[in-house]
């Protein structure tokens, strides 16, 4: 019997013994975002693929459920830093100040590579310390490409590539240049931003 397997089926698939990336700056792709079973109103996780095939997860916290109306509980202060926290993905994948700022509804086709014309977002990874019990790899920075190109160019390395910090947003620039992919459509909606937290290899 012949082989026949659709292309599109391996879209996320990692090959198997993908090793896990050295502490850098890589451009990576979001494959996926999901809500686990057990994971709080509002989280999402941001599936991401490097080049090499190695997968891992972050952690959003939304300030919106998924029917679009702000979560109860939180302050002005929470919801502003989810909202800094995914408006700093988007810039990371290109989008401009106006494009964000302008848009009808940012959804998740915005994010999945497979949906906005193939945008790479740009990362400082460290991964996680081998044989500590309960250290992950993390994403600790979402980058501008300008950023990225910048410390690629001048050969820098993270600060510490073994002890890998606590997540934090960066600075928001004020504006990100495009990558030249098209904005995409509306789509299944994907509740405004969110705060990082610890990656997960996935």
């Amino acid at each position: 019997m012949a082989i026949k397997i659709p292309g599109s089926a391996f879209q996320g698939i990692s090959s198997l013994g993908s090793s896990i990336p050295d502490a850098g700056y890589y451009d990576v792709t979001i494959v996926d975002i999901e809500t686990g079973a057990n994971d709080k109103p509002g989280t999402r996780r941001f599936h991401v693929q490097f080049d090499n095939g190695f997968k891992m997860f972050t952690f959003f916290s939304l300030p919106f459920d998924d029917n679009g109306q702000q979560l109860p509980g939180l302050t002005e202060k929470q919801v502003r830093g989810r909202m800094a926290a995914i408006r700093t993905v988007l810039e990371s994948l290109g989008y401009s100040k106006e494009d964000i700022e302008n848009a009808a509804e940012i959804n998740d086709n915005w994010f999945l590579g497979t949906q906005n014309g193939g945008r790479k977002a740009y990362v400082e990874f460290l991964p996680g310390q081998k044989g500590v019990q309960g250290s992950y790899s993390e994403i600790k920075t979402w980058l501008t490409k300008q950023q990225f190109d910048a410390l690629k160019a001048a050969d820098a390395k993270p600060a510490d590539a073994n002890v890998a910090p606590a997540v934090s947003a960066s600075p928001v620039p004020s504006a990100a240049p495009t990558n030249g992919a098209p904005i995409p459509s509306a789509g299944v909606a994907l509740p405004p931003p969110a705060s990082a937290a610890q990656n997960i290899v996935s």
